[in-house]
């Protein structure tokens, strides 16, 4: 799949980064202006089961809805969830000459081994950290990563896990919600970029057992 002209120079950095970082490090080249076919270049991609032509994230789409690519030039050192491993993820933003996100340079390193090895070595040197403090201020102390990221082989899977989220944020199965809980659902979607992915619009309405038309009632009537 050939990247469109503004990204085609990057791909020799996929190269360059992935032979720099070595066979533990998954490089990504995604296309957003076609987000449900998104990767156009990968390295390593055996970490994570994708390869080109695979989609974008979760993460990716809310970025584009939410244009976080206007007031920075990436986001460093979040956490990225793969079908068989978990991921320290980095990514850098691919601009056009209107200022308009056009790419993204993504580098996925796999932390797996350093994770378990982490875990041997606290539970040989274990000292409990709620006798010493309760187990109450230890909560108090917890802090949730402030970025997260689900990486996905194909686009049918990206759309069963954002609707899933979305339910499940109701807390009541589709044929027992109303009109409210639904439009509430497809808030959610909204919020997440969903509505981004080409099909998105003939998917939820499936789930929720409505109309296409009702579908786009219910996003003129949230844009209002």
């Amino acid at each position: 799949m050939k990247p469109n002209r503004a990204i085609e120079k990057y791909v020799p950095l996929v190269d360059f980064i992935a032979i720099m970082l070595g066979d533990n490090c998954e490089v990504v080249l995604h296309d957003l202006t076609n987000p449900e076919a998104s990767i156009v270049a990968i390295r390593n991609g055996q970490l994570s089961g994708r390869r080109v032509g695979g989609p974008s994230t979760d993460l990716v789409l809310k970025v584009m809805q939410d244009k976080i690519y206007k007031d920075r030039d990436y986001i460093v050192n979040y956490k990225a969830s793969g079908k068989f491993t978990t991921f320290r993820s980095s990514s850098y933003f691919i601009r056009d000459d209107q200022d308009e996100i056009t790419g993204m340079l993504c580098v996925n390193i796999n932390i797996e081994p350093y994770v378990k090895t982490k875990e041997l070595l606290n539970s040989m040197a274990f000292i409990s950290q709620d006798l010493a403090y309760g187990a109450e201020a230890m909560q108090d102390h917890a802090v949730e990563p402030p970025v997260k990221e689900q990486l996905h082989e194909n686009v049918d899977d990206l759309f069963a896990t954002l609707i899933t989220e979305a339910v499940d944020t109701i807390g009541i199965i589709t044929d027992r919600m109303k009109s409210d809980e639904k439009l509430d659902v497809i808030r959610h979607l909204l919020d997440k970029g969903f509505f981004q992915l080409k099909g998105a619009v003939k998917e939820v309405a499936k789930v929720l057992e409505i109309s296409e038309p009702t579908v786009y009632r219910y996003l003129n009537k949230i844009k209002e």
